[in-house]
């Protein structure tokens, strides 16, 4: 998978990605060195509007791009006003987004209608079909999983948890489970989040705080020997995924071997309404 980013919160994320080999990166901003691998320097501008207007050409900056496309974004700051013409010029691939939100009770008028403008382009476009889907995420949600950490390490932690768990999701992904099966969202439905799930609870913690959850899928991540000797076990999962069926929610799952020491649930929900909620 290539991961595309752009503004200092979207190459942050790029970098996280780029500890796995699974990802190609490459980065878009105005104040990264340009020494580094795969990055395209924008011409610093003085508001969002000018990054929307000053458009290039990275034909040749993208041509080794052959497969599937995530772009990450964060809806702060001026760099984001480039978006729609990287999109564009992305199109081809059938892109998704992966979108952060700020903490918007921090964010200046400005900033709070530019983030706002920005959400809500970048979903359009994902029901239109422009875009593959757009994956949804509350900063300030994250962050309630972070406990207490040094000022210094605030966004490398903020990005360790939402890479971690994309990551994870897309292996999952791309493996057959040992039991379960997960449906393939509908096509209205590119409107998504994702998180974490509590194995012994269900509890579940999404990154976003979706509105008219339509599907729902869950990868449980679950210790080899714990499989091979708990018979308890899949009652237990079978009970936890039936308590999360609704009335038009569709749900599906899947249990994944791993060597990991500690059992892991992610999940993903998916929605075809555009959130546009302030709060």
């Amino acid at each position: 998978m290539n991961i595309v980013g752009l503004g200092s919160a979207g190459c942050g994320i790029v970098d996280r990605f780029g500890e796995h080999e699974q990802y190609k990166t490459y980065k878009i901003d105005s104040d990264i060195y340009t020494e580094q691998l795969n990055y395209f320097q924008l011409k610093k501008q003085d508001s969002f509007q000018e990054y929307e207007d000053h458009t290039y050409d990275l034909k040749d900056y993208f041509r080794n791009i052959t497969e599937e496309v995530c772009f990450a974004v964060a809806g702060s700051g001026d760099t984001p006003g480039a978006t729609l013409w990287v999109l564009e010029q992305l199109k081809r691939y059938s892109p998704s987004v992966l979108y952060m939100r700020p903490d918007v009770e921090l964010l200046n008028v400005e900033g709070e209608l530019k983030e706002r403008l920005l959400r809500g382009v970048l979903q359009e476009y994902a029901r239109s079909a422009a875009l593959n889907r757009i994956y949804l995420v509350d900063n300030a949600i994250v962050e309630n999983f972070l406990g207490d950490i040094p000022v210094t390490k605030y966004y490398d932690s903020l990005n360790d948890i939402i890479v971690s768990t994309l990551h994870m999701i897309n292996v999952f992904e791309n493996s057959n489970p040992l039991i379960g099966s997960l449906q393939r969202p509908q096509e209205c439905n590119r409107i998504a989040t994702f998180g974490i799930a509590d194995l012994e609870s269900g509890e579940e913690n999404l990154f976003y705080s979706l509105d008219l959850t339509r599907e729902r899928c869950y990868y449980y991540a679950i210790n080899k020997k714990r499989l091979e000797e708990d018979g308890t076990l899949i009652k237990k999962i079978k009970s936890q995924v039936k308590s999360k069926i609704q009335e038009n929610i569709r749900v599906s799952y899947g249990v994944f071997p791993t060597e990991y020491e500690q059992d892991y649930v992610f999940c993903k929900a998916y929605t075809s309404q555009i959130q546009l909620k302030k709060e």
